[in-house]
C-alpha cells in the first residue's frame, strides 16, 4: 500500500497516450477503462475483492478473454493466485511483474520481471 503502483500506472497511461486524463486508483471502482488510438487500456485493482464470485460478478473475466487486444494493468492480482494462473494459462498474455521498494518518501526502486506466456 502506498508504494507507487497507481502513480506508475498513471505515468504508463500518459505514455500510452490515453485519450482522456488518467483517473485515480480504481480501488473503489474496481476498473477504469481508457482508449488510445490503437487499443484500449484497462486498469484493475483487485485489492477490495473478497471472493472469486466478486471477480466474476464485476465482469473482470471479460477484460482478459473477450478483449484480447487490450492492455490490462492490474494491481493486487496476486491476491487471487487461481485466477492469475487461469489468466496466464490462456496463452494470450505477456506478463510484466513490477516490484516496488520504497527508498524514501519520494523515491522507489522498481524491479521488472517479465515472461511471455504462449
Amino acid at each position: 500500500m502506498g508504494v507507487g503502483k497507481t502513480t506508475f500506472a498513471r505515468s504508463l497511461l500518459v505514455g500510452l497516450q490515453v485519450e482522456q486524463p488518467p483517473e485515480g486508483s480504481p480501488s473503489f471502482a474496481i476498473a477504469h477503462e481508457y482508449n488510445t488510438q490503437s487499443t484500449e487500456v484497462i486498469h484493475i485493482d483487485f485489492y477490495r475483492l473478497k471472493s472469486e464470485f466478486e471477480i466474476e460478478d464485476a465482469g473482470l473475466h471479460s477484460y482478459f478473454w473477450e478483449r484480447p487486444n487490450g492492455i490490462v494493468i492490474t494491481e493486487w492480482i496476486s491476491s487471487w493466485p487461481d485466477f492469475q494462473a487461469q489468466v496466464l494459462r490462456s496463452g494470450r498474455t505477456f506478463e510484466v511483474d513490477l516490484e516496488f521498494n520504497p527508498q524514501s518518501d519520494s523515491e522507489r526502486m522498481i524491479r521488472i520481471h517479465s515472461s511471455l506466456n504462449s
